[in-house]
Parts: C-alpha cells; sequence; structure tokens
C-alpha cells in the first residue's frame, strides 16, 4: 500500500519532475475551465489521468492507493471532468489501470450532476498496468474497438507496452478515433534503445496515418514529445510530417503547452486531425490549474491538483 500522503515514490517523481525541491513552478496561469461547447458543437478531448489506478496490488512494480485516497481521486476527477473539462462527448485518456475503474469513475460523473458516460479500454503490455481508453456520452456511438500494433516487437518486448486504442464512431459523425500513449523519454540520454523504441512507435504510427488521412481521422493522446526539444523532439517530428494537423496551431502561442517539465512548458498532449476533420474544426481549448502545480499534486495524491497535465479540448460542428 501506499504510505502518507505525498511519500515514497510518487513524491520522488516529483520531485525529479519539478526540480531538486519539487516545488510549484512560479507564475503559474491561474486554474481555469476550458468553454462549454455550443449548441450545434460536439467536443473531443484528451487528458493523463496521472496513474488512476485502485487499491489492489495488480504487478510487482504497482503501488496501491489505500481506499480513502482512491475515494477521493475517483470525486477529484469527476469534478474536474465536469466542471473544468465540461464534459466532453468523447474524452480520450491515458494511464489508467483497467476498466472497472474507468467504469467506477464514470459512475462519479454521473453522480457530480455530469452525463452518462460508457467506458471503452483493452488491456496493453505495461508493466504497471497503465492503459488508454475512451469515455464516450450521447450522442456519441462505438461500432467497434480495437487495439493497434499490439503483436510487433521492438528488442523482444512489445514495440508499444500501451498499444494505440483504435475507436471506429458512428455518431456525432463517422470517425476513427486513436488514442496514443506513447514511450517515455525516461532514459533518452543514457540508453540509445529508448531514442530508437520511439522513433519506432512515432513512425508505425504516421505510416498507419497516412494510410487512412482519406478518412476522418483524430490521432490523439500523450505523445510524451514536443517541438524544439533536441531528441525529445523526435516522435513530434514525425507525426508533423504524417500529413494530419496539428490542432494546437489553432491556439495563441503563449498558451501552447499541456505539461511543465522542470517548469518549462511542453506540448505534450495533441489532437492530431485528418483534413476531413479539420474542415470542421470550431475550436481548440486547454485548461489550466494543473502543469506546474507539483507540490500539491504529489502532496494531494492527486486528490487536489488530479494530474501534471491539462486538459486539450476540441470543438466541431
Amino acid at each position: 500500500m501506499t504510505s502518507g500522503r505525498g511519500a515514497g515514490l510518487w513524491l520522488l517523481l516529483g520531485a525529479l519532475a519539478a526540480g531538486p525541491a519539487g516545488a510549484d513552478c512560479r507564475d503559474l496561469a491561474a486554474p481555469r475551465a476550458v468553454p462549454t461547447a455550443a449548441e450545434g458543437q460536439w467536443s473531443l478531448a484528451t487528458f493523463n489521468l496521472w496513474r488512476l489506478r485502485d487499491t489492489e496490488k495488480n504487478s510487482r512494480i504497482d503501488r496501491p492507493l489505500d481506499d480513502a485516497v482512491y475515494q477521493a481521486r475517483l470525486d477529484a476527477l469527476a469534478g474536474y471532468i465536469v466542471d473544468t473539462l465540461k464534459a466532453p462527448v468523447l474524452l480520450a485518456v491515458q494511464e489508467v489501470e483497467n476498466l472497472a475503474i474507468l467504469e467506477q469513475l464514470a459512475e462519479r460523473v454521473t453522480a457530480r450532476g455530469g452525463p452518462r458516460y460508457r467506458a471503452r479500454l483493452l488491456e496493453g503490455h505495461d508493466p504497471a498496468g497503465m492503459d488508454v481508453a475512451l469515455l464516450h456520452r450521447a450522442p456519441a456511438e462505438v461500432g467497434g474497438v480495437r487495439a493497434l500494433f499490439a503483436d510487433q516487437r521492438f528488442r523482444n518486448q512489445p514495440l508499444f507496452s500501451r498499444p494505440p486504442l483504435a475507436v471506429s464512431l458512428t455518431a456525432p459523425r463517422e470517425l476513427t478515433l486513436v488514442i496514443v500513449h506513447l514511450r517515455s523519454a525516461n532514459g533518452l540520454g543514457e540508453k540509445p534503445w529508448v531514442a530508437e523504441k520511439r522513433r519506432r512507435q512515432a513512425a508505425r504510427l504516421a505510416e498507419w496515418s497516412r494510410a487512412h488521412s482519406d478518412t476522418a481521422l483524430a490521432v490523439v493522446g500523450d505523445f510524451n514529445s514536443a517541438p524544439d526539444s533536441g531528441a525529445f523532439s523526435e516522435p513530434w517530428t514525425v507525426m508533423a510530417a504524417s500529413g494530419l494537423y496539428n490542432s494546437w496551431d489553432r491556439v495563441k502561442s503563449e498558451e501552447r503547452y499541456s505539461y511543465r517539465h522542470r517548469c518549462r512548458p511542453q506540448t505534450l498532449d495533441y489532437v492530431w486531425l485528418s483534413e476531413a476533420l479539420k474542415a470542421e474544426l470550431q475550436g481548440v481549448a486547454v485548461s489550466r490549474g494543473n502543469a506546474g502545480r507539483y507540490d500539491r499534486l504529489y502532496g494531494s495524491d492527486g486528490t487536489e491538483v488530479v494530474s501534471d497535465h491539462d486538459g486539450l479540448v476540441t470543438y466541431f460542428e
């Protein structure tokens, strides 16, 4: 079980991300919700749930929560989805342990006064059990769900520990939604295979996207990559050459970030669109209140500040 609030591995990880003391960054933007979708619009969001796990130890490196913290996390995330992300029709998520947790989160959203969501998740290969998934609500209708590249290998291991989740939707319009969480940059400077794995993941995803770019396609999620950052930028560079449209281009330059690494803003989270969906894009917004608030995130075990990422939301006619 996890020890007291802010202790153990999670506090250490917070300190490494934020700097020697793990302190909150200075001059952060005030917490801010995204706009509610206008009449006639539907919204698609991506959000990293910051290792949303339950009270059971499912693997050697799993660090389960005690029940009080787990329940508080569900309540806090439900409030964030309803009040800050404004209950998007499609909510792509990363870092959730299993389908049962996501279904419990959906129930908390409804109890909070939000809409009734359905959850979609296929288990991947991540050693800590983290997966990508989808929460969707009316008017969305799902025709099918499958994992992409789940059997592809790299160095005798799965190429994707978290295989992209491809969701075929029939409403609010026909489209394919691919939810992504690429390999992190941990070890990037010391282990050459890390850079190679990240390149191969991005190249495979970009190749697949090009082959489907004549359809309505959205490739979204946490790409663990950002422009103008050396080797860390390689997956972003590959995706930028895929022919898909980067929805961050609709956001003012000073607002183009969803994460802070050592307090420096980064755009780790993306909604890439085919031309068919780009033509229907009416707006892009990013929430504020999470990125850079290391003390409150790790000190509360995610029950006050709920993630180290802010949410990225796109709006379509």
